[in-house]
């Protein structure tokens, strides 16, 4: 008695999932650059609307570091000089807004949402 077994679906699976990983690492630079700019612009927001620190929110940018790394936070120039008096305070002021760590969390939480979708789909399909 011969038994066989048609594998070529699985064969075509197989090829399938050893792209992956590449369709993952394409993705992920996009999911990050969205994702510095939200937090940038969180950033922004809370530093809006201070009276002694009226342009605060004009001094805040981004630097790419490498395909996954981004700094974010004041330029120090200008009202950007005193981002952290207005985060952490002084002897004489109390602090006027969250820290950036803080106001990215929510977004840091949407890019590994993001980054999962990205997983999910290159192993999956966009069709799911």
């Amino acid at each position: 008695m011969k038994l066989e077994w048609d594998t070529s679906e699985l064969n075509r699976l197989s090829v399938d999932l050893s792209g992956a990983p590449g369709r993952v690492q394409r993705k992920a630079p996009k999911v990050f650059a969205r994702g510095a700019f939200e937090i940038k612009k969180r950033i922004e927001r809370a530093a809006s609307g201070h009276d002694y620190l009226p342009d605060l929110d004009r001094h805040v940018g981004y630097s790419k570091l490498g395909d996954l790394e981004y700094e974010i936070g004041f330029n120090k120039v200008g009202q950007g000089s005193l981002g952290n008096i207005a985060v952490y305070g002084s002897i004489n002021n109390a602090p006027v807004m969250e820290s950036p760590a803080m106001l990215a969390r929510p977004e840091s939480r949407e890019i590994e949402r993001h980054l999962g979708d990205a997983g999910e789909e290159s192993v999956l399909g966009d069709g799911r």
